[in-house]
């Protein structure tokens, strides 16, 4: 079906009363004609639109809830008839034939319904009344585009937006109830969704307060570059946004740098059980991980001896004299010359010299000549000796890596689980999942400073893997992260030579080694990842 080159969208900003049908969808009709009025082809509704959010069970919500299509299409049906546009609601909805409730959103156009979308990512008050979605992550083609839907809790796993990115999806519809502790800028984690697969984001919020629930507002539309375009705090209205037919295929170059034939873990589910049960946990020890930012200039020995009177210094600065450490060093790239294997063997053991001088761990990279191609390659050295390589999965925007056929790494230390990743890797979502599920109680980055993420980004990947994230980068770059969500948050300045360090107690790490986001996947839903072909 022919798109159009440019389609205004308008995310609508609207605070439901619980159990008012009437009034709530007198009011949409009014927001909804406007927003039509002023040109918008795509209008999206904030979930539970016609309901309220917050049910007890059941029996409270039965009123509430209706078939599709039903009375609330029928409605809108008429709005995107009269101005052409289609219309994106968020609303309780039965199934007749089996009386199941579900949490689902809408899609009208002109001709009708043209398709729904159960949420599959349930969020904390849905599970008393609604069933989980079973229809997979469905997209519609239509005149302004392929539309996808997501409902809230759904962005908070990076699966649902991607596997509608590989189902061709040009917008993703976004329905959300987002609650927090007040009314807030757009989030984040819409940006970063929209952002890894190079998608238009158009996100209706609620605000206000429902049965001691706060909801954030901040209803947005944001560019498939994770740009937030036009964005709302608080009160009713409407955020208008343009989607634009992407010329330079930014959705399909990002889909084509995936490795599907690396992906299989995403279909595993390690945490249905507590650990212990059939892997034994690590002792809970202290330990301190120090990610170093460093200027990656000038030869390889001049490197190796910046890096001696480094850890020279920081090992006089373990003050709480802590047994377990961890340094993390940036990529260091060789010249032509000694970028072979004799010089990955050289460098490794240079630094194993330096773990044994002072006891403690390092992860570095480097890229190495593998068949003509230059792959970045990380590996984790202790007094011991090295303790796991592993090659860049992906190819990068330089043309390296994409060689890593064994796959990605994690690596059991005496005080925690490591995942090593090279800055070409951490580019994409798929490896912080897996190293996860891989079991990783920290990710260690050793990154060139050239890559195109951002701090903001890791933080959130970090957050929902559950996993302290330690990113090395050269002080050029100034991007260096350590990271543990609400127990510590370092980043790196521009141009400084600096230590970022952070001691981890157990008390620390113990809600995230719970894996309380890794436990709530629904690996069922995501066999499109490790597939090769798209829609």
């Amino acid at each position: 079906m022919d798109r159009l080159e440019s389609v205004k969208v308008a995310a609508v900003q609207f605070e439901s009363r619980l159990g008012d049908l009437d009034g709530n969808r007198r009011r949409m009709l009014e927001l909804a004609e406007e927003a039509a009025e002023n040109g918008a082809k795509l209008i999206v509704f904030p979930e539970m639109a016609t309901s309220g959010y917050i049910f007890e069970n059941r029996h409270e919500i039965a009123p509430y809830v209706e078939p599709i299509p039903g009375p609330t299409t029928e409605l809108f049906q008429a709005v995107a008839e009269k101005y052409s546009c289609y219309v994106v609601i968020g609303l309780p909805e039965v199934d007749p034939p089996t009386d199941i409730f579900y949490n689902s959103a809408v899609l009208i156009g002109p001709e009708g319904v043209v398709g729904r979308y159960r949420k599959t990512h349930l969020f904390a008050a849905d599970p008393r009344w609604a069933r989980e979605g079973n229809e997979g992550i469905p997209v519609f083609s239509t005149k302004i585009g392929r539309i996808a839907m997501l409902i809230c809790m759904d962005a908070m796993y990076f699966e649902p937006a991607r596997i509608a990115a590989l189902k061709g999806a040009d917008i993703i519809a976004f329905p959300t109830n987002w609650v927090g502790q007040s009314n807030n800028p757009p989030s984040k984690t819409w940006a970063l969704r929209a952002k890894e697969n190079g998608l238009c984001w158009v996100a209706a919020n609620r605000w206000g307060q429902e049965r001691g629930a706060q909801f954030t507002g901040g209803s947005a539309v944001i560019g498939p570059e994770g740009v937030v375009q036009d964005w709302k705090l608080s009160g009713d209205g409407i955020v208008y946004g343009e989607y634009q037919h992407d010329d330079d295929n930014r959705k399909e170059r990002i889909l084509e740098f995936r490795q599907p034939a690396a992906y299989q873990d995403l279909l595993l589910h390690p945490y249905l059980w507590k650990e212990g049960e059939t892997r034994p946990t690590l002792p809970q020890v202290p330990f301190e991980v120090c990610v170093a930012q460093l200027s990656t200039r000038g030869t390889l020995e001049q490197w190796l001896s910046n890096v001696s009177k480094w850890l020279e210094l920081e090992s006089r600065k373990n003050e709480e004299n802590v047994k377990h450490r961890l340094i993390i060093l940036p990529e260091m790239d060789f010249t032509e010359t000694e970028g072979t294997e004799t010089g990955l063997e050289f460098y490794q053991n240079a630094l194993h010299s330096f773990a044994s001088k002072y006891g403690m761990y390092l992860v570095a990279s480097v890229p190495q000549k593998i068949d003509g191609h230059r792959v970045p390659t990380a590996f984790l050295l202790g007094p011991e000796g090295c303790i796991g390589t592993y090659q860049q999965v992906h190819r990068d925007s330089f043309g390296r890596g994409g060689y890593g056929h064994s796959g990605f790494c994690t690596l059991v230390l005496p005080f925690a689980r490591i995942g090593l990743l090279t800055g070409g890797d951490a580019e994409f979502p798929e490896s912080y999942r897996i190293l996860a599920k891989q079991g990783a109680d920290l990710i260690a980055v050793s990154a060139s400073g050239t890559e195109t993420y951002q701090p903001w980004m890791q933080r959130i990947w970090a957050h929902e893997n559950d996993v302290i994230m330690a990113v090395a980068e050269p002080c050029e770059s100034g991007r260096s992260l350590l990271f543990l969500h609400r127990q510590l948050d370092c980043e790196g300045q521009p141009d400084r030579e600096e230590a970022l360090r952070g001691i981890f107690s157990p008390e620390m790490t113990s809600i995230a080694r719970s894996r309380p986001f890794l436990r709530r996947l629904k690996n069922e839903l995501y066999d499109l990842l490790v597939q090769n072909k798209t829609d």
